[in-house]
């Protein structure tokens, strides 16, 4: 966890913490990401950091050696503190001590950095100053900063050392005013950004590669939106690793048995799941999950969903929304703003009508698709003049019903009344094609809703969807293009492949439900569209569906905070 600036109660002012002038040298859009707007994820590097974080300071003994390189650190064999903190009023600044060195004259902190020391060609410059050639200019300034907190608690210190584990190099930095006014511009420079807007990316740089918020900072595809990089580089994997949960035998218990989930059910094997293998729980009816776990996963990001047997939702579990106030506080302006709504609106709308125009497309036969798509054309047109958001819902509703009924026609079954639709209905559905869209669509939410509180976003607050107390209008915003791409085709390709017959329902008089054997085949098939592969048509690289819900919300996020001046959803080609 990334601790954000602090707040002294006594002075009322900001204290950056020494990490972070550390991440501000090296990019100020990295510094503003963790520090201000309190956003963190992993990466090889900073895992394989903690860890080695966590060795040093699980030893107890005064040693002679730090890691297996006794050679480099024999000479200076002395008694060792862990844990020491420390706070500076003269630089604004606070940070924890890994390790410091002390004898009878002086003590002398260490840095231990996993990565390699730079090759000496030339000095560093933080500002105008320059510095030591033999250690990153980064990690003198994070040095340097704990020189500066024992100087000022009255310590003799005018020295510290970073050690580069990869390449074994040992180097010594001196205490000098150049490197004292270096750490005040820097402290200056991190309060200057509390208030200030992002900073722009870093154009084309290797630190973006190795980066772990390089998948949040989106530096390439903000530069290519912005009409300053052609190509952008796809700096992140196109799938996610983890996978969700989903809960949906009724009884089921979940708890946590060191790092894993165990999972019991009445009617099958208990089962182990490593939590690092999750990143969401979906809970469908009545099943039941400890304390520990639930807090356990709050700690680790992974939030879980509770939904009613037929798709409802009840209730979510995850951590507070602490991350990205600032972002939350634009998002209440700008959707309070008539005229961006409209604009917004009309974005939505517009992209929504073209991707139902594709699935009629691909599925249709030509000549019976001709008039539909040449409705959702003038549809389009329509709503990029509409004067308010009224008529463009009015757009939006015309075009929903020409999709719908053209829709039922493209399933192979319904000519043989197995899977006959009458339009779109709902709460609840009255046939088994409705039954199948409405459980995806609740699936499809939860996913929105997840990716909207990862970003720091409210998923209530919304510009298209009326806001009403408890319904997550933004989430229904963004989902509104995705809903022909995601549910509307896999639907139409479970039934046309026959993945399901009437058996599988409970139909009655003006209602229909999946069973519950039928509700597992639904998500097994939602689940691996939102995993498919798709190219972005923007950026050219290739993207699971669940990938690209989160990379709108982040690009929503720009929008509203000013980096990008337009917002368009998604178009499939």
């Amino acid at each position: 966890m990334v601790k954000m600036m602090s707040l002294s109660d006594s002075e009322n002012q900001y204290f950056t913490p020494v990490r972070g002038l550390n991440e501000y040298v090296y990019c100020p859009r990295l510094f503003h990401l963790m520090y201000v707007q309190g956003l963190f994820d992993e990466s090889v590097d900073t895992v394989e950091g903690a860890i080695a974080h966590n060795k040093r300071l699980g030893k107890t003994k005064a040693v002679s050696k730090m890691e297996d390189n006794e050679e480099n650190y024999a000479p200076w064999r002395s008694d060792i503190v862990r844990e020491f903190s420390l706070s500076s009023d003269q630089f604004g600044i606070y940070g924890k001590f890994d390790v410091i060195m002390a004898n009878s004259n002086e003590i002398v902190p260490v840095e231990v950095k996993h990565g390699p020391a730079p090759d000496g060609s030339a000095p560093f410059f933080v500002g105008p100053y320059a510095l030591s050639a033999s250690a990153w200019g980064n990690d003198q300034i994070q040095l340097a900063a704990q020189i500066a907190l024992l100087k000022e608690a009255g310590y003799q210190c005018d020295k510290g050392r970073l050690y580069y584990k990869k390449t074994s190099t040992l180097v010594e930095i001196q205490w000098d005013n150049k490197l004292g006014s270096a750490l005040r511009l820097v402290a200056e420079k991190t309060k200057s950004l509390l208030s200030a807007p992002i900073p722009p990316p870093l154009s084309d740089s290797k630190k973006c590669i190795r980066c772990s918020l390089n998948h949040v900072c989106l530096p390439d595809e903000t530069l290519h939106l912005q009409g300053h990089l052609d190509e952008p580089r796809q700096l992140y994997p196109g799938r996610d690793d983890c996978g969700i949960l989903h809960l949906i035998t009724p009884g089921m218990k979940m708890g946590k048995s060191g790092e894993a989930v165990k999972i019991s059910s009445p009617i099958e094997k208990d089962v182990s799941i490593p939590m690092k293998d999750i990143s969401h729980v979906c809970c469908w009816g009545h099943s039941q999950i400890s304390t520990q776990l639930m807090i356990s996963l709050a700690e680790r990001g992974i939030g879980i969903t509770w939904l009613t047997g037929g798709g409802w939702l009840r209730a979510t579990t995850c951590a507070p929304l602490e991350k990205n106030v600032l972002l939350r506080r634009e998002q209440y302006k700008i959707c309070d703003n008539m005229e961006i709504c409209r604009r917004l609106t009309r974005w939505i709308v517009e992209s929504k009508i073209e991707n139902q125009r594709v699935i009629v497309r691909r599925n249709g036969k030509d000549e019976e698709s001709k008039d539909t798509l040449k409705a959702f054309k003038d549809c389009k047109k329509q709503a990029r003049i509409a004067p308010d958001r009224e008529t463009i819902r009015g757009i939006e509703g015309y075009a929903a019903k020409v999709y719908w009924y053209t829709f039922q026609r493209l399933l192979k079954k319904n000519e043989c009344d197995e899977f006959k639709m009458n339009g779109r209905n709902r709460r609840p559905p009255k046939d088994p094609v409705n039954a199948l869209l409405s459980y995806g669509y609740a699936m499809l939410l939860r996913d929105f809703m997840t990716a909207l509180h990862g970003v720091g976003l409210d998923p209530l607050y919304g510009f298209y969807h009326s806001i009403v107390p408890g319904r997550p209008a933004l989430a229904l915003d963004l989902m509104e293009a995705f809903r022909p791409l995601v549910v509307d085709s896999a639907a139409l390709r479970a039934i046309n492949e026959g993945s399901f017959t009437k058996d599988d329902f409970v139909i009655a008089k003006g209602f229909c439900a999946l069973k519950p054997y039928a509700k597992k085949r639904w998500i097994a098939a939602y689940e691996r569209r939102v995993d498919e592969l798709v190219t972005h048509p923007v950026f050219g690289y290739r993207l699971s569906y669940r990938r690209i819900f989160t990379l709108e919300a982040r690009l929503f996020g720009r929008f509203i905070t000013g980096e990008m001046p337009e917002y368009h959803p998604l178009i499939t080609r």
